[in-house]
């Protein structure tokens, strides 16, 4: 039996994008935890110090890359490793999309009525905001495939 009944931690993968979600979290279960997912209470963003708050993203990806001292999370290692820096992603704000901006093919209402099925408002918001960014309507199944 668990520690914390009903607690969980659920990882999910759809494609290249990875989500993570808190079931039942309470603050005796994640109240202390600390990463890259920020402060369980604040949401805050910080450092590895615990007390730099990491307004960025990249340089917050930067700050928990996994080092030689951490604990291994997963069976096999894959390059960059430390002292390599991470592989930053495209921003989905920034240069793809001014250069894509005259390609924008999908509306934000388009991207509404794809997402409509997504089980909460937080969910639904999430899902518009990577079909805008990706441009990707099929986006869409990543968060009608995770609570079925």
């Amino acid at each position: 039996s668990s520690k914390y009944p009903g607690a969980k931690i659920e990882i999910q993968v759809w494609k290249e994008f990875v989500k993570i979600n808190f079931q039942n979290p309470t603050d005796e279960a994640f109240g202390n935890t600390v990463g890259m997912l920020g402060d369980f209470n604040n949401g805050k963003t910080l450092g590895r110090d615990g007390v730099t708050v990491l307004d960025d993203y990249m340089l917050l990806g930067e700050e928990w890359q996994v080092l030689p001292a951490d604990n291994m999370l997963f069976h096999s290692t894959e390059e960059p490793q430390f002292p390599s820096k991470c592989i930053e992603p495209e921003d989905p704000q920034g240069e793809r999309r001014r250069r894509r901006l005259g390609e924008m093919v999908v509306t934000e209402e388009q991207a509404e009525k794809a997402c409509a099925g997504a089980p909460d408002k937080i969910d639904r918001k999430d899902c518009v905001y990577d079909i805008m960014a990706t441009q990707r309507l099929d986006m869409a199944a990543a968060y009608l495939e995770i609570r079925s």
